[in-house]
């Protein structure tokens, strides 16, 4: 039997490639998709599914009432946004939600970046539905199955390009049972909960360093941690590093290091207390204090991290414990806050002050958060092309990293510290714009450091802890 192609005139009377079917597909699959396929060429994460629910939409457009298809049209961009943000920035969908709250917190405009994308995400909307209604008298000219293939096309190529399974078990662990104990941390891997056992009543200063994941190369890694590597450090601290696995953004990353648990800032709402490391530190005699550089309000620290044991709180607000008349400089550009450089400074007053009690010091560093502000620190790497990283956003942040670890060594050498156990800490992988940078890193894992002095515990004292969190509060 011979098999010979649809001659030229059965394509015309099927429609399948008439000039209406293919306006219609350049409408409704390459317009609503235009910014995320620029973003693609660097990284995005998989949007396969609203590949074709927008397609779906564009094509009850053909039918609808136009502003039934204007409000459909726009729900659907909105829950698509949402949910490219909850990816891209590791936050659940409902987190990310949930965290609108704290829009007025954060300084969008002054990111160029961030206001060209939505300024084309909202020209692509009026475009998308301008050219849909327009063509909606032309609908008998298009060929639906035409239409499909291409949209089939276009999710293929998403899902083939941009889903990996690093992306699968990030979706996979958004839906993971929240608030239950966890076995890898990296204040589980150092003893931290054994040091607020010992009669040596040392001091603890966990700093949680902003987007720091874990290199994939040593001397990357080295090059971050540098500082805290050399023979100064050697000479007065036993070093150890590591790396341990994380899950979703910030407030998770403090959940798993401070209390040992997979949770985020909403599941301490309706809790009384979490008996967490902080709070087993208050409760064996301790002064306990957390620092950061950005406002209490976000993400609700003010509220929660009494609630874990903490119960000195410094942050932009009381100037991060520093004088009230010094003259402070702010850092940032979305998230606009106090320097690190300035926090460590406080950080470095209360780990070495008079008072007789031990002190259990938490510092979540903050102007590493992404977009970076070039030259807030000394510009140490040579990033003006990419330097040893190859890609510039990623050598800033960088720069920021050594910067902070500079900083420590800073505290873990003044003469006036009490004997004092230092763990640095990622909380998530950097949210990078290149996907080449992004595989710099191991995934789903961050890099952590641990200073001890020596002998002043074996590692096979460690001791696992359980953490219990308190009752839920009475409506």
């Amino acid at each position: 039997m011979k098999l010979s192609l649809p001659s030229v005139e059965l394509i015309n009377d099927l429609k399948l490639l008439s000039k209406e079917t293919i306006k219609f597909s350049a409408y409704s699959l390459i317009i609503p998709n235009f910014i995320y396929l620029i973003i693609c060429i660097l990284y995005s994460p998989p949007r396969t599914m609203f590949v074709f629910i927008i397609s779906v939409v564009c094509i009850s457009g053909l039918y609808l009432n136009r502003y039934v298809f204007l409000f459909l049209l726009t729900g659907v961009y909105l829950l698509d946004f949402a949910a490219f943000v909850s990816r891209y920035f590791q936050m659940p969908l409902p987190m990310l939600l949930d965290s609108m709250q704290f829009l007025d917190e954060l300084n969008l405009s002054q990111s160029a970046t961030y206001l060209a994308f939505l300024a084309i995400l909202v020209a692509s909307l009026v475009l998308t539905y301008k050219m849909v209604t327009s063509i909606k008298k032309h609908r008998n000219n298009i060929s639906l199955v035409s239409f499909l293939v291409f949209a089939i096309f276009c999710g293929s190529l998403d899902h083939w390009l941009n889903a990996t399974p690093q992306e699968a078990m990030k979706i996979k662990m958004q839906f993971a049972e929240s608030f239950v104990p966890i076995k890898d941390a990296a204040s589980l891997k150092t003893g931290i909960a054994q040091v607020l056992q010992d009669d040596q009543r040392s001091n603890v200063l966990i700093v949680m360093v902003e987007g720091l994941g874990a290199f994939s190369s040593p001397e990357h890694q080295k090059t971050v941690w540098g500082p805290l590597l050399d023979e100064e450090i050697g000479a007065m601290y036993a070093i150890k590093q590591g790396t341990t696995q994380y899950f979703g953004s910030t407030t998770s990353g403090e959940a798993r290091e401070l209390c040992n648990l997979r949770a985020d800032y909403r599941d301490f709402r309706h809790k009384k207390f979490a008996d967490c490391l902080p709070k087993w530190a208050l409760e064996t005699g301790y002064k306990t204090a957390a620092f950061h550089a950005f406002t209490n309000e976000f993400f609700e620290r003010k509220d929660w991290f009494p609630k874990i044991g903490f119960e000195e709180l410094f942050f932009l607000e009381n100037r991060a414990g520093l004088n009230p008349s010094e003259l402070l400089s702010l850092c940032g550009i979305t998230f606009r806050g106090l320097c690190d450089a300035d926090v460590s400074r406080s950080v470095e007053a209360y780990l070495t002050g008079e008072e007789a009690q031990p002190k259990f010091a938490y510092w979540l560093t903050l102007n590493s958060h992404k977009p970076v502000m070039p030259g807030e620190v000394p510009e140490r790497l040579g990033c003006e092309d990419g330097g040893v990283f190859g890609d510039q956003e990623l050598c800033r942040m960088s720069e920021q990293w050594l910067n902070i670890s500079h900083l420590v060594k800073e505290i873990a050498l003044n003469e006036n510290l009490r004997e004092t156990e230092i763990l640095l800490v990622g909380d998530h992988h950097p949210p990078l714009f290149n996907r080449k940078a992004r595989k710099l890193f191991e995934p789903g894992q961050v890099a952590w450091l641990h200073l001890k002095r020596p002998n002043s515990r074996q590692p096979e004292q460690f001791a696992a802890v359980g953490l219990r969190s308190g009752d839920e509060t009475k409506n």
